[in-house]
Order: structure tokens, then sequence, then C-alpha cells
């Protein structure tokens, strides 16, 4: 099975879902990929493939598409502390992926969602910035293979300690959000805190600071795992929840392989950064800009 499973009919949907044809969308393409063509800040022109995807991701918007392709690049420099040392390939990070599973599930939901689901192997080993920096990284792949359209996260806490939600803080969760917000997009559609316990609190209480109001409401906090039986099917859930897809362990498996299919791409992505001296006009984005200029 592929990791990321997308057949023609899941483009189709999504080009109806946003009043595209193929050909209106193609021409969206085209205009974005000669507007990359014209900012001689953009060390690359972005594959086509990733284009659409970028496209999908803001409704099909041009404008905002241009936004977050600027953004992708850019952020490299604004958010060192997840792009420096960020190659899937370093030992802290392959390590990561032993302590802790941060998977991605191969089948979309009947609504197109993909279901992401974290939880630690080993409590007191994680370390919550580079599951981020693991998370942003297939987020790259996913560019490329994915049709990427709303999330479903599931936390498992189960063999979480109090030392391990403890490192999730209001500072690190901030720029977690910030950056799923504005470079890709994503529509958190729900999120499922599982096996929780009281300690967990305070970290909702942070999300609660963090997120706007209407997706903090989507976050459902849950004593046990039976929830999800209720909600997804059995096709899009891991054998580890009673479901028909791959366990923790195989997709944790399947990502590592993708990883090293795409280790020539995270190699340049160490050295790609914009050109600010080159930027024909000022970035869009005094939000983000404001909040790390604060931060650094």
């Amino acid at each position: 099975m592929d990791l990321f499973h997308v057949d023609e009919s899941v483009w189709k949907k999504a080009l109806e879902l946003f009043d595209r044809t193929e050909k209106s969308f193609e021409e969206d393409v085209e205009t974005v990929r000669e507007w990359m063509k014209s900012q001689p800040h953009l060390p690359e022109i972005m594959e086509d493939v990733k284009i659409r995807n970028f496209l999908i991701l803001n409704k099909c918007s041009v404008e905002k598409t241009k936004q977050k392709i600027d953004m992708y690049y850019t952020i490299r420099s604004l958010i060192p502390d997840f792009y420096v040392d960020s190659n899937p390939k370093l030992p802290h990070l392959q390590e990561n992926m032993d302590v802790m599973y941060c998977v991605i599930h191969p089948v979309l939901s009947e609504e197109m969602y993909r279901i992401v689901i974290l939880k630690m192997k080993l409590p007191n080993k994680c370390l919550p910035r580079l599951g981020a920096i693991h998370v942003h990284n297939f987020a790259k792949i996913r560019l490329y293979e994915d049709c990427m359209m709303d999330e479903i996260v599931i936390f498992d806490m189960q063999d979480a300690s109090v030392e391990d939600v403890a490192k999730f803080t209001p500072t690190l969760l901030s720029k977690i959000f910030t950056v799923y917000k504005n470079v890709y997009s994503l529509r958190v559609k729900g999120m499922y805190i599982i096996n929780s316990f009281p300690y967990v609190r305070p970290v909702i209480a942070c999300l609660k600071l963090i997120l706007k109001p209407k997706i903090f409401q989507r976050i459902y906090v849950c004593e046990d795992s039976t929830i999800l039986n209720e909600i997804f099917s059995q096709e899009t859930l891991p054998k580890n929840y009673g479901g028909q897809g791959p366990s923790l362990d195989e997709l944790n498996e399947m990502l590592k392989a993708k990883f090293r299919e795409y280790q020539d791409r995270f190699d340049l992505l160490d050295k790609l950064r914009v050109n600010d001296n080159l930027r024909p006009e000022k970035l869009e984005n005094d939000e983000l800009l404001g909040f790390y200029a604060h931060e650094h």
C-alpha cells in the first residue's frame, strides 16, 4: 500500500468543491508558475504538482497561493529552530522516529480528510520540537504525492508522562500552529486527545489561548479510544485502534522509507533560502513577522 493513496477521483472532487474545471485549474497553475518566474528572491520555480496542492490548500485563490508559496521558502529563515538541522537523515530525527509515532494514514476518509496520529512509543524521551519538524518534513513530501485538504489529528496519550506533556509550551504550540496556518493553510477538522489523563489540562488551556474559538471547539478529550470506532470507518484506522489499516509500526516504517526516497530533496532544502535583497515587494505577513521579531 502506498502511504499517500490518492486517485483521480479525489482531485476531481477537490476541483468541484472549489468550483474549478480541469482547464481553469491548469490555467491557475500556469499563472502561479509565471508569477514565480517574476520573483527574483525565490530560490527555485516550484513543480506543478506542488503548485496544484498549494492552490487546493488555499481554496483555489491564486493570490493566497502566491503568499503561501512565498512563505514556504521565507519561513525557513524566520523560524530557524524548525528548519536548521531538520534533514530527516540526521541522527536526532532518526531517533525521534524510534521514540514517538508521528504517522499518517494512507486511506482518506469519505470527506477526503487525512488522519494524522501522534503517540509516544517511550515515555520521557519525546522532544515536541523534533515532532514538529517531523510533521513539517512529511508535509513537504505530501506536496508531491497527496491531495491536501483537511486533517484529523489523533493524539494518543497512553504512554505520555507528565514530563512529556509539560514540554508542550505555549511558545512551541504557537510556532507549530503558525507554520501550519501561514505555510500550509491546513484546516484541522478535528483533534481527538484519547487515553487522556487530568495532567493534559494545562495543554488544553494553552490551546484555548492560541487557537481561534472555531478550531478549539473541534478538540475532543476522551478517556479511551472507543470514540474513534464510532466516528471513523475501519478502512481509515490503523490496526492498533481496531481498524483495517497498517499498524503504527508499519506506518512508521513506511514513512522512514518515504524520507529515504526524497533524500535528495531534503538535501537541497538545506541550502534553499530566499534572497530578501531581491524581493520586489514587502512580504504581506506582518502578524507572523511581528510574532517572530518579538521572539528573537
